[in-house]
């Protein structure tokens, strides 16, 4: 063997060795990425299955309250054992809204309620300012409609009146 051709075997392994080198490089790269995929898929899957159910509790909700203020409409002076039938509707309608609440419970909707919270923009939607005597500015007075959580994703602010700072 002469002195060129043991050069055109040391350049053709130096370029051997890079070749492979960038193409370990390009296949870790390659296997970062679809481990990244699979995760990122992983986590879609998991949000599907606890966000899958959204619009169909932002319509429950709306019978929710409904249900709530037929509730709320009647007089509890006319509930008596003299008025059965008047009776046995609110016992009916309470049992009802009992029931709904539970299932609600159960697939992760949650109440949000404020009062005398501090006033959060994620949960809150202001939408009056009231000065209050004996309450902090900045706080909720007033809840006119509660709130709801799927988890941890609002899926309804709680409409609220807060307290503004005296001038």
């Amino acid at each position: 063997m002469d002195d060129r051709t043991m050069v055109e075997y040391q350049y053709q392994h130096i370029y051997s060795t890079r070749n492979l080198t960038t193409s370990k490089d390009k296949y870790r790269r390659s296997l970062a990425e679809n481990e990244n995929l699979r995760q990122r898929m992983n986590r879609q899957i998991e949000d599907a299955k606890l966000f899958g159910i959204q619009g169909f509790c932002k319509d429950l909700l709306e019978v929710a309250d409904i249900l709530s203020r037929a509730t709320e409409s009647i007089p509890m002076t006319a509930v008596t054992d003299e008025n059965p039938h008047l009776k046995g509707l609110y016992e009916g309608l309470k049992m009802t809204e009992a029931q709904l609440h539970k299932v609600f419970a159960r697939h992760g909707l949650h109440k949000i309620n404020p009062v005398d919270e501090k006033f959060n923009p994620n949960e809150h939607e202001a939408l009056f300012e009231q000065a209050v005597d004996g309450k902090e500015p900045g706080t909720v007075a007033l809840v006119t409609k509660i709130g709801y959580k799927l988890h941890s994703r609002t899926i309804r602010p709680a409409l609220v009146g807060v307290v503004k700072a005296k001038s």
